[in-house]
């Protein structure tokens, strides 16, 4: 990871042309994640958004805009172009895909990469901040079908390279990739960032509407962490099926396709988002007391915690007082941190807050 820091701070700050969704994609992705984040995660999430990080900057300091930041940094000579993308390959005529080369990292490893750093105690609050930025952005990604596919065919055996190469007729859009990068259309890519207060207001109508499609089903196993693999499956199981069904190359775009993408981005965007929600709670799970013990005449007790994080233990005599007192702050190193006083007949109730 520090080589990836060393590294990130040479190359210029410069955009490609070629990313999954749109900006206002990973903006709808993220938000619909936060509208679903527990307190602990959600508080987490924002100090970490917070923490200064290369290339942060006004467009992509909130929740929801810095899940664009790995686009914002994104350059033609940066080694981390492939993690945003796995090339699973199938054929459009029955052409052999043995031509196809793996990239020596893609999506799914960068996805498992940034869950396995936001679980490692010991990383850093900036490297953290990074991993976070990253995995705001590559959950989006890994929803878009063709981020996870390349079609070969008789003309294009080593791949269409996610459809970038895949030439189509229409108004808007060159190549199949940008189309399915626009959602047929559901996404404007109209929000400026910085995002105003009538931009969020736009973001946050859009999300609605695709809430009110399809709703979230919180997870009822909170701390499992899914095989992001499984998730690029469903896509290129998607691409194959539906984002090349009835096209050759130069064809015209019908407007009964284009009403099938928008359908399908709605749904991939709706479960993108319900997945990082999903993933960021079991990552940062609530604050919950366990093991208090009384032991040798003294009171303890512990709770889980996220490292760096600090904790204020608090009590008092009656849950009707109208305040509580502070008795110490905690600054967790693992993640675990305990309390433990001298044992008072005295009645007394304790809490801890991050």
């Amino acid at each position: 990871m520090n080589k990836f820091l060393t590294s990130l701070l040479v190359f210029l700050c410069l955009q490609l042309s070629v990313r999954a969704w749109n900006a206002e994609g990973h903006m709808l992705v993220a938000q619909i994640a936060y509208n679903h984040l527990n307190p602990a995660a959600k508080a987490r999430c924002d100090a970490l958004i917070a923490t200064s990080v290369q290339y942060a900057s006004s467009i992509n300091n909130t929740f929801a805009t810095a899940a664009c930041w790995a686009d914002d940094i994104k350059s033609s000579t940066s080694a981390y172009s492939t993690w945003h993308y796995i090339d699973l390959p199938f054929s459009l005529d029955g052409t052999a895909t043995s031509g196809i080369v793996p990239a020596a990292f893609d999506v799914v490893q960068a996805v498992n990469l940034c869950v396995t750093n936001l679980q490692n105690p010991g990383l850093t609050p900036s490297n953290q901040a990074v991993n976070l930025r990253f995995l705001l952005h590559f959950v989006g990604d890994i929803q878009q079908p063709l981020h996870c596919s390349t079609a070969v065919s008789a003309t294009r055996t080593t791949g269409d390279a996610g459809g970038n190469t895949f030439y189509i007729t229409s108004d808007y859009w060159s190549n199949l990739h940008s189309l399915w990068d626009a959602g047929g259309g559901f996404l404007f890519d109209s929000l400026s960032r910085p995002l105003s207060a009538a931009s969020q207001n736009t973001l946050n109508a859009k999300v609605a509407l695709i809430e009110a499609d399809y709703p979230y089903n919180y997870n009822t196993n909170p701390g499992a962490i899914t095989n992001s693999m499984i998730w690029a499956q469903e896509s290129f199981n998607v691409a194959k099926t539906v984002c090349y069904a009835g096209l050759t190359q130069n064809a015209t775009i019908s407007t009964g396709y284009l009403d099938t993408a928008v359908a399908i981005t709605e749904q991939r965007m709706a479960q993108g988002g319900h997945r990082l929600a999903d993933l960021l709670n079991a990552l940062f799970p609530p604050l919950t007391l366990t093991a208090i013990t009384r032991t040798n005449g003294n009171f303890s007790f512990s709770w889980n915690t996220i490292s760096n994080s600090t904790y204020k233990v608090q009590w008092k005599q009656q849950l009707s007082d109208p305040t509580w007192n502070d008795l110490t702050n905690i600054t967790a190193t693992t993640n675990s941190a305990s309390f433990k006083e001298k044992f008072s007949p005295a009645q007394r109730f304790y809490r801890v807050t991050q």
